[in-house]
Protein backbone atom coordinates (compact mmCIF):
# COMPACT_ATOMS: atom_id res chain seq x y z
CA UNK A 1 0.00 0.00 0.00
CA UNK A 2 3.10 2.34 0.63
CA UNK A 3 4.42 1.70 -2.74
CA UNK A 4 0.89 3.11 -4.50
CA UNK A 5 1.75 6.59 -3.15
CA UNK A 6 5.61 6.30 -3.61
CA UNK A 7 7.22 8.93 -6.21
CA UNK A 8 9.93 7.70 -8.12
CA UNK A 9 13.73 7.90 -6.55
CA UNK A 10 16.27 10.90 -7.08
CA UNK A 11 19.26 10.08 -8.59
CA UNK A 12 22.82 11.14 -7.52
CA UNK A 13 25.00 10.96 -5.21
CA UNK A 14 23.08 12.10 -1.99
CA UNK A 15 23.11 11.74 1.74
CA UNK A 16 21.53 8.57 2.60
CA UNK A 17 20.53 7.31 5.95
CA UNK A 18 20.58 3.35 6.55
CA UNK A 19 17.58 1.99 8.82
CA UNK A 20 18.94 0.41 12.09
CA UNK A 21 18.92 -3.22 12.10
CA UNK A 22 17.63 -3.84 8.56
CA UNK A 23 20.89 -2.63 7.21
CA UNK A 24 22.75 -4.65 8.57
CA UNK A 25 22.51 -6.65 5.37
CA UNK A 26 25.19 -4.09 3.49
CA UNK A 27 27.10 -4.19 7.13
CA UNK A 28 27.54 -8.11 6.80
CA UNK A 29 27.79 -8.22 2.70
CA UNK A 30 29.66 -5.10 1.75
CA UNK A 31 32.10 -4.45 4.92
CA UNK A 32 32.19 -7.45 6.70
CA UNK A 33 33.48 -10.25 3.94
CA UNK A 34 36.79 -7.62 3.34
CA UNK A 35 37.30 -8.30 7.09
CA UNK A 36 37.86 -12.40 6.74
CA UNK A 37 41.30 -12.89 6.96
CA UNK A 38 41.45 -15.46 3.36
CA UNK A 39 40.96 -12.22 1.21
CA UNK A 40 43.21 -10.42 3.31
CA UNK A 41 46.12 -12.91 2.41
CA UNK A 42 45.49 -13.23 -0.98
CA UNK A 43 45.47 -9.06 -1.48
CA UNK A 44 42.02 -8.81 -2.72
CA UNK A 45 40.32 -7.20 0.59
CA UNK A 46 40.97 -3.14 0.57
CA UNK A 47 41.96 -4.06 4.30
CA UNK A 48 44.81 -6.03 3.37
CA UNK A 49 47.90 -4.57 5.32
CA UNK A 50 46.26 -1.99 6.90
CA UNK A 51 45.95 -3.37 10.76
CA UNK A 52 46.16 -0.19 12.92
CA UNK A 53 44.99 2.21 10.22
CA UNK A 54 42.61 4.99 10.83
CA UNK A 55 39.65 3.40 8.28
CA UNK A 56 36.30 5.12 9.42
CA UNK A 57 34.99 7.84 11.66
CA UNK A 58 35.75 7.95 15.18
CA UNK A 59 32.29 6.54 16.32
CA UNK A 60 32.51 3.60 14.16
CA UNK A 61 33.01 0.38 16.35
CA UNK A 62 32.19 -3.74 14.18
CA UNK A 63 32.44 -6.99 15.99
CA UNK A 64 32.14 -10.05 14.96
CA UNK A 65 30.35 -12.00 18.27
CA UNK A 66 29.44 -15.67 17.91
CA UNK A 67 27.82 -15.64 21.62
CA UNK A 68 25.24 -13.31 20.74
CA UNK A 69 21.89 -15.35 22.88
CA UNK A 70 19.59 -16.94 20.54
CA UNK A 71 20.70 -15.49 17.23
CA UNK A 72 20.60 -17.54 14.02
CA UNK A 73 24.95 -17.35 13.27
CA UNK A 74 25.74 -18.29 17.27
CA UNK A 75 28.23 -20.44 18.27
CA UNK A 76 29.97 -21.93 21.26
CA UNK A 77 32.39 -23.78 18.93
CA UNK A 78 33.82 -23.43 15.77
CA UNK A 79 34.23 -26.15 12.93
CA UNK A 80 37.80 -26.34 13.49
CA UNK A 81 37.23 -26.63 17.53
CA UNK A 82 38.31 -23.30 18.73
CA UNK A 83 36.19 -21.80 21.28
CA UNK A 84 34.61 -18.89 19.76
CA UNK A 85 34.02 -15.14 21.03
CA UNK A 86 33.69 -11.43 20.46
CA UNK A 87 36.36 -10.49 17.89
CA UNK A 88 36.51 -6.39 17.66
CA UNK A 89 37.17 -6.09 13.98
CA UNK A 90 37.09 -2.13 13.77
CA UNK A 91 37.68 -0.01 17.02
CA UNK A 92 36.98 3.40 17.22
CA UNK A 93 37.64 3.51 13.51
CA UNK A 94 40.90 2.18 13.57
CA UNK A 95 41.16 -1.39 11.86
CA UNK A 96 41.64 -3.63 14.74
CA UNK A 97 41.83 -7.85 13.04
CA UNK A 98 39.85 -9.88 10.83
CA UNK A 99 37.69 -12.94 11.43
CA UNK A 100 40.76 -16.24 11.13
CA UNK A 101 40.81 -19.95 11.74
CA UNK A 102 43.65 -21.67 12.29
CA UNK A 103 45.26 -21.97 9.26
CA UNK A 104 45.63 -18.16 8.12
CA UNK A 105 45.97 -17.28 12.16
CA UNK A 106 49.13 -19.32 11.59
CA UNK A 107 50.51 -17.43 8.95
CA UNK A 108 50.03 -14.27 10.12
CA UNK A 109 51.46 -15.51 13.86
CA UNK A 110 48.27 -14.40 15.49
CA UNK A 111 45.70 -16.74 17.34
CA UNK A 112 42.75 -18.06 15.71
CA UNK A 113 39.58 -16.22 16.48
CA UNK A 114 37.07 -19.03 16.85
CA UNK A 115 36.03 -18.43 13.03
CA UNK A 116 36.62 -21.61 11.21
CA UNK A 117 33.36 -22.41 9.21
CA UNK A 118 32.04 -24.78 6.84
CA UNK A 119 28.71 -25.94 5.77
CA UNK A 120 28.83 -29.85 6.14
CA UNK A 121 31.47 -32.51 6.85
CA UNK A 122 32.42 -32.23 2.83
CA UNK A 123 33.54 -29.31 3.09
CA UNK A 124 36.95 -27.11 3.84
CA UNK A 125 36.77 -24.75 7.16
CA UNK A 126 37.23 -21.38 5.86
CA UNK A 127 36.99 -17.91 7.70
CA UNK A 128 33.73 -16.77 8.39
CA UNK A 129 31.23 -14.36 9.89
CA UNK A 130 28.82 -15.23 12.43
CA UNK A 131 26.58 -12.42 14.20
CA UNK A 132 28.34 -9.14 12.72
CA UNK A 133 27.31 -5.50 13.89
CA UNK A 134 28.11 -1.92 14.43
CA UNK A 135 27.96 -0.85 18.06
CA UNK A 136 25.56 2.64 19.54
CA UNK A 137 27.03 5.52 18.59
CA UNK A 138 26.45 8.94 20.42
CA UNK A 139 23.55 10.55 18.52
CA UNK A 140 20.09 9.71 18.31
CA UNK A 141 18.11 8.77 15.19
CA UNK A 142 16.01 11.86 15.38
CA UNK A 143 19.63 13.77 15.42
CA UNK A 144 20.32 12.06 11.96
CA UNK A 145 17.52 12.41 9.86
CA UNK A 146 17.49 16.88 11.35
CA UNK A 147 21.00 16.76 9.85
CA UNK A 148 19.94 16.13 6.30
CA UNK A 149 18.62 18.93 3.64
CA UNK A 150 18.27 16.33 0.95
CA UNK A 151 18.31 12.77 1.03
CA UNK A 152 16.67 9.16 1.00
CA UNK A 153 16.46 6.93 4.40
CA UNK A 154 16.92 2.99 3.12
CA UNK A 155 14.77 0.94 5.18
CA UNK A 156 14.60 -2.40 3.91
CA UNK A 157 16.18 -4.50 1.10
CA UNK A 158 14.69 -6.75 -1.21
CA UNK A 159 18.19 -7.95 -2.90
CA UNK A 160 21.71 -6.94 -4.53
CA UNK A 161 24.66 -8.21 -5.63
CA UNK A 162 28.15 -7.78 -4.44
CA UNK A 163 32.22 -8.39 -4.76
CA UNK A 164 32.73 -10.09 -1.28
CA UNK A 165 36.36 -9.09 -1.44
CA UNK A 166 36.40 -6.08 -2.65
CA UNK A 167 33.28 -4.62 -1.55
CA UNK A 168 31.89 -3.12 -4.74
CA UNK A 169 27.75 -3.29 -4.03
CA UNK A 170 24.52 -2.62 -6.15
CA UNK A 171 21.38 -3.47 -3.68
CA UNK A 172 17.88 -2.31 -4.16
CA UNK A 173 15.98 -0.74 -2.15
CA UNK A 174 12.69 -2.29 -1.14
CA UNK A 175 11.14 0.64 1.46
CA UNK A 176 12.82 4.28 1.49
CA UNK A 177 11.94 7.47 2.30
CA UNK A 178 12.65 11.23 1.27
CA UNK A 179 14.30 13.11 3.74
CA UNK A 180 13.75 16.84 2.99
CA UNK A 181 14.52 19.26 5.68
CA UNK A 182 15.18 17.55 7.73
CA UNK A 183 12.10 15.39 8.56
CA UNK A 184 10.86 11.93 6.67
CA UNK A 185 8.67 12.96 3.86
CA UNK A 186 7.76 10.59 1.37
CA UNK A 187 8.16 7.23 0.32
CA UNK A 188 9.82 6.85 -2.74
CA UNK A 189 10.03 3.57 -4.63
CA UNK A 190 12.57 1.96 -7.52
CA UNK A 191 15.77 2.89 -5.43
CA UNK A 192 19.00 1.06 -5.88
CA UNK A 193 22.14 2.14 -4.15
CA UNK A 194 25.43 1.47 -5.02
CA UNK A 195 29.09 1.73 -4.31
CA UNK A 196 31.86 0.19 -2.49
CA UNK A 197 31.84 -1.06 1.22
CA UNK A 198 34.96 0.10 2.78
CA UNK A 199 34.41 3.45 1.28
CA UNK A 200 31.25 3.72 1.86
CA UNK A 201 32.09 3.05 5.91
CA UNK A 202 34.52 6.25 5.46
CA UNK A 203 31.46 8.33 4.17
CA UNK A 204 29.50 7.60 8.00
CA UNK A 205 29.90 10.56 9.48
CA UNK A 206 26.72 10.48 12.12
CA UNK A 207 25.90 6.53 14.07
CA UNK A 208 22.90 6.59 16.28
CA UNK A 209 22.64 4.75 19.46
CA UNK A 210 19.75 2.46 18.68
CA UNK A 211 21.31 -0.66 17.39
CA UNK A 212 19.57 -3.73 16.71
CA UNK A 213 19.70 -7.29 15.27
CA UNK A 214 18.02 -8.06 12.00
CA UNK A 215 15.16 -10.64 13.20
CA UNK A 216 15.50 -11.81 9.77
CA UNK A 217 16.59 -15.38 9.23
CA UNK A 218 19.86 -15.13 7.01
CA UNK A 219 22.06 -17.20 5.47
CA UNK A 220 25.55 -16.56 3.57
CA UNK A 221 27.25 -17.56 0.68
CA UNK A 222 30.72 -18.13 0.12
CA UNK A 223 33.15 -19.95 -2.26
CA UNK A 224 30.11 -22.59 -2.47
CA UNK A 225 29.51 -23.15 0.84
CA UNK A 226 26.57 -21.95 2.69
CA UNK A 227 26.16 -21.20 6.79
CA UNK A 228 23.94 -19.30 9.13
CA UNK A 229 24.47 -16.05 9.99
CA UNK A 230 22.99 -12.59 12.16
CA UNK A 231 23.73 -8.95 11.47
CA UNK A 232 22.45 -5.59 12.63
CA UNK A 233 23.82 -2.28 13.15
CA UNK A 234 22.60 1.08 14.74
CA UNK A 235 21.14 4.19 12.18
CA UNK A 236 23.62 5.81 10.69
CA UNK A 237 23.90 8.51 8.48
CA UNK A 238 26.46 8.12 4.77
CA UNK A 239 27.22 11.89 3.61
CA UNK A 240 27.47 10.89 -0.10
CA UNK A 241 26.15 7.72 -1.53
CA UNK A 242 25.21 6.27 -5.54
CA UNK A 243 21.77 6.71 -5.56
CA UNK A 244 19.81 5.67 -9.00
CA UNK A 245 16.23 4.56 -10.25
CA UNK A 246 15.68 0.76 -10.30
Amino acid sequence: MIQFSARRAPSGELPVILAAGTSGVLLHEAIGHALEADFNQDGSSPYAGKIGEQVADDAVTIVDDARMSAERGALNVDDEGSATGRTVLIEDGVLAGYVHDKIRAAQSGVASTGSARRESYRHVPIPRMTCTRMENGPHSRDEIIAAVDHGILCETYSGGRVDLGGGDFEFTVKNAWRVENGKVTAPVKDVVIVGNGPQLLRAVTMVADDARMDPGGWSCGKKGQTVPVSHGMPTVLVSKLGVRQG
